[in-house]
């Protein structure tokens, strides 16, 4: 009998694992077995040991803080010497908040955000760059992200008309930056199975012209379906996108990522990367209400393994206030001319509906992430959590607020009352910081977005985030506003809400860990840590207002330097 066919199909079967497992290796690397970083400060954010003069890692842990001579002594003398020149080493950055890989869309979408972030000024640019991109990916959908139009000179959003001029035979979708609403042509709506007759779901609408025509815009639930069909990428695409965010993130020294609101589809889009190790920094997943009812019930298996992390349910009660849909107690101070001029935004969910899901997941011991950014939805949000203390006082899960821009003082007490964490978008002062003041919320209020110094004074253990790609993620910028509240104009908003660059900096490392439940792995650089760094040229402590000039040298997730060596460039 001929054997050679069976002897071929086996060699050809170890050259595929062969091939696999090697590029399981090369994009999961194993730690050094010991690295000793010299020369320059180690910040620990410990407070029993808040600086230390040198750092020994065997194998991605943290073993030994102290003199360099003394340390050195502890290791063979192939020990890998990092010298610091100078520079100071730090936990890596953590994000308390995000949407990653959301940065990378740029690698298939249409950037179209406006100043400070990008250079989009018009409509037309918009639609032009629309077209531009349908001839680079000549199938599929074409998308936009990061759109505002109240930077743009028109001033309003494109209209379904203007997006039919970009194709009328494939979907095309502009994104809002909040990521709360986005515009679709007539193609997308077909595409969606939305037709004039359409009602508006509770907690969203769809917008239409003068004659009643679907205009175009959808609101908060009536674009949530639609962004998530719209941003089903191809495996290719997906993977440029996750490249290009994590190439971004290491670059800015982030270990440690966050994809929040992650519904089934995209959890399922995602676990052939996550088991694989695809993605080369560690990311905490917050699902949403109806992948996690999916989750408990055995439907999908998060992946098991070091950097993946399952991370709270992530909940919404109202919107986004430079959308409108945030939810106020008080009128905004000015609205669009078709809007009534008491209007107050709306909540996403009623009292009962957000009630309910609070305590059906913190009866089952699962934290929960609540979106809630006007007064009003914190308010409903803090009731939520008070019921659901009450129903199951065995709990313990502290549940977090995301984005509490519009938090009172008495507000932040109940959450103190209550322990529950508020994760600050605090770069709404800079990005938006001039619109609050003069469009969306007054001189006034827009002094409050954000309140730190108060949430500190009560003794909230506070994070930092940028939600992004709302705005893109620089956790050096983050400190900064933390610092000096400063517009993009310029100007100073809300100055006694500032704190200390110390203050800040426990907001994006240890405090971060706290809220996602690692802080006994990573947020410290203390014995027994995993090894996630980040390496500056220079103290922020001393120049974090010229904080652009901070360059980071190097990255490190789990004793691996990812940045700027190995898979990430």
């Amino acid at each position: 009998m001929n054997y050679r066919w069976l002897w071929g199909l086996l060699i050809l079967m170890a050259l595929v694992v062969g091939l696999v497992t090697g590029l399981h290796r090369w994009l999961n690397p194993p730690p050094p077995p010991a690295e000793l970083f010299v020369n320059g400060t180690i910040l620990t954010m410990d407070p029993a040991r808040p600086e230390a003069p040198a750092m020994l890692v065997k194998r991605g842990e943290i073993v030994a803080l102290g003199d360099a001579d003394a340390l050195r002594d502890q290791v063979s003398r192939d020990v890998r010497v990092v010298d610091l020149q100078g520079g100071l080493l730090m936990p890596g950055f953590i994000e308390a908040h995000g949407h990653f890989p959301g940065e990378g869309l740029s690698a298939v979408a249409v950037d179209a955000n406006s100043p400070p972030i990008g250079d989009l000024h018009s409509i037309d640019t918009l639609l032009e760059r629309l077209r531009m991109l349908a001839k680079r990916r000549p199938e599929g959908p074409l998308l936009a992200y990061g759109f505002d139009d109240t930077t743009i000179s028109e001033q309003r959003y494109p209209t379904r008309a203007e997006l039919d001029t970009v194709s009328d035979t494939r979907p095309v979708m502009v994104m809002h930056i909040s990521g709360h609403l986005g515009v679709l042509n007539s193609a997308g709506f077909q595409a969606m199975d939305i037709g004039e007759t359409v009602q508006d779901p509770p907690g969203g609408f769809y917008g239409r012209d003068s004659e009643g025509r679907l205009n175009g815009l959808l609101a908060e639930t009536a674009f949530k379906p639609v962004r998530t069909r719209m941003l089903a990428l191809s495996a290719t695409d997906g993977l440029r996108v996750v490249r290009r965010a994590a190439h971004h993130y290491l670059s800015r020294g982030i270990t440690f990522a966050q994809n929040g609101l992650a519904d089934l589809k995209t959890l399922k889009a995602m676990k052939p990367a996550l088991e694989f190790g695809v993605i080369p920094l560690r990311l905490s997943v917050w699902p949403d209400e109806k992948a996690e009812a999916a989750r408990q019930a055995g439907d999908f298996v998060l992946p098991d393994n070091e950097r993946v992390h399952l991370g709270p349910v992530k909940l919404v009660s109202d919107g986004s206030l430079q959308g409108y849909t945030g939810f106020l107690s008080e009128p905004y101070y000015t609205v669009p001319e078709d809007y009534p001029p008491d209007y107050l935004g709306f909540p996403a969910l009623s009292q009962t509906q957000l009630t309910e899901q609070v305590g059906r997941f913190h009866c089952r011991d699962r934290q929960v992430a609540i979106h809630a950014n006007g007064d009003a939805a914190i308010s409903m949000s803090l009731e939520a959590v008070a019921a659901a203390r009450q129903q199951c006082p065995q709990v313990d899960q502290s549940p977090v607020l995301i984005h509490a821009q519009m938090a009172t003082t008495e507000q932040l007490a109940r959450m103190q009352a209550l322990d529950v964490i508020p994760s600050f978008f605090n770069n709404h002062v800079y990005y938006w910081g001039d619109r609050h003041r003069d469009i969306f919320l007054g001189p006034e209020r827009a002094q409050r977005i954000s309140p730190l110094a108060d949430a500190a004074d009560q003794g909230l253990r506070f994070t930092l985030h940028a939600d992004s790609p709302v705005v893109p993620f620089y956790p050096l910028q983050l400190v900064w506003n933390a610092v000096y509240r400063q517009t993009a104009a310029g100007a100073t908003l809300g100055q006694d809400q500032a704190v200390s660059v110390e203050r800040a900096l426990q907001a994006v490392t240890v405090d971060a860990a706290r809220q996602l439940g690692v802080a006994d792995r990573v947020g410290q650089l203390r014995v027994g840590m995993r090894a996630d760094l980040v390496w500056l040229d220079r103290d922020p402590r001393e120049s974090i207002a010229d904080w652009e000039s901070i360059q980071v040298k190097g990255t490190w997730v789990d004793g691996v330097r990812r940045y700027p060596d190995g898979i990430a460039e």
